[in-house]
């Protein structure tokens, strides 16, 4: 614009010229050289401008661009520099100060963030450290009394069975203390195309002597390639998990349904889908309370003792590691909980790129 503006004072300046003076012109020769002088020095003083404003506007324009680049990351803000007698001062001193200020609220908000998530692990670990004092003193209690008893008794029968009673006790420390090692460890999958129904078997294969004789088990697998990325033996160790959870919550006997099926997600042309593993049970169910901490460690919903509530924890990771997700599902009209588990599915019949 300010190139066409300089060229267009020019053509004014020599058509006005011409018009007004044609004839004395031609009669005085050092007349056209001082206007042709006049015109190119003010040609030249236009173009002069025309540059100085391009590299003013080019530097207002970047040092803008910079600020916001600046905020909109989260960055602390370069300050616009700008001279009091500039046109420009005002809104740059505006905008710096706005800069300032949002600069300085990310600032407090990320020290709040950072506050609020130490405050929250101190407040898990708290919880954590009392509950996992209070499941490895329930069984170190039961050992002491065994002692206690053994140092009195001289009958072999006594002292082979509080013995046992020892055994088991530690069995269950140890036990708790390899979960948590396993929990706090982070889960390094070995991924491998692998048919999700071929692991299923093998955990259904392992759990099935654990079921009572009450206990039948029907399976609904579907007829689709459900190959997906996983770890297999992780995977099964969910599987197994969830298996034996089903059939320790229903100890009178009941039906235990496992179905396999794929799910689409998105864009049918784009996406390959889910793996989706239901594992549903007619057991005792989980009680309302604890539903939305059936995930949490520690929380068990089996009796006697005979759990840690680290199973489904662990199992959660895992499936996370995978991507996929681990959820749980309540009836309202009929007994027990359905367990899903879904998993990218990888499509075996796009072409390889």
């Amino acid at each position: 614009m300010i190139r066409g503006f300089g060229h267009a004072l020019f053509y004014l300046l020599a058509l006005g010229v011409l018009l007004s003076g044609g004839a004395a012109l031609a009669a005085n020769p050092g007349a056209w050289q001082a206007i042709l002088i006049c015109v190119t020095g003010a040609l030249a003083t236009s173009l002069i401008c025309e540059r100085l404003a391009r590299r003013y506007l080019r530097s207002t324009l970047g040092a803008l661009r910079r600020v916001a680049d600046d905020v909109g990351h989260g960055r602390p803000a370069s300050a616009i520099e700008a001279h009091p007698g500039d046109d420009f001062y005002k809104l740059a001193s505006a905008i710096n100060l706005v800069a300032a200020r949002l600069s300085e609220a990310t600032r407090r908000q990320r020290e709040l963030h950072d506050e609020l998530r130490r405050r929250e692990r101190l407040a898990f670990l708290g919880e954590l450290a009392a509950t996992v004092a209070h499941e490895v003193n329930n069984p170190l209690d039961g050992v002491q009394s065994c002692v206690r008893i053994l140092r009195r008794s001289e009958d072999p029968v006594r002292a082979a069975q509080m013995l046992d009673l020892i055994d088991s006790g530690l069995g269950r420390i140890a036990m708790i203390v390899r979960r948590l090692l396993t929990l706090a460890r982070e889960n390094v999958i070995k991924p491998t195309p692998t048919p999700v129904r071929v692991v299923l078997t093998r955990a259904i294969t392992a759990v099935q002597a654990m079921l009572g004789a009450g206990i039948t088990l029907q399976r609904l697998d579907s007829d689709e390639p459900d190959v997906a990325a996983v770890d297999p033996q992780l995977l099964e160790q969910v599987f197994v998990n969830l298996l034996t959870n089903a059939a320790d919550s229903m100890p009178g006997g009941g039906a235990l349904v496992v179905a396999q099926r794929c799910e689409q997600v998105g864009n049918p042309d784009r996406a390959a889908g889910l793996v989706h593993v239901s594992i549903r049970d007619t057991g005792h169910g989980i009680p309302p309370d604890l539903l939305p901490h059936i995930f949490e460690p520690f929380v068990t919903t089996k009796r006697d003792g005979k759990g840690t509530g680290l199973g489904l924890p662990i199992a959660a990771r895992i499936i996370d590691a995978h991507h996929g997700a681990l959820t749980v599902e309540t009836h309202e009209d009929a007994p027990g909980v359905t367990f899903h588990v879904r998993i990218p599915r990888i499509d075996t019949a796009a072409p390889a790129r």
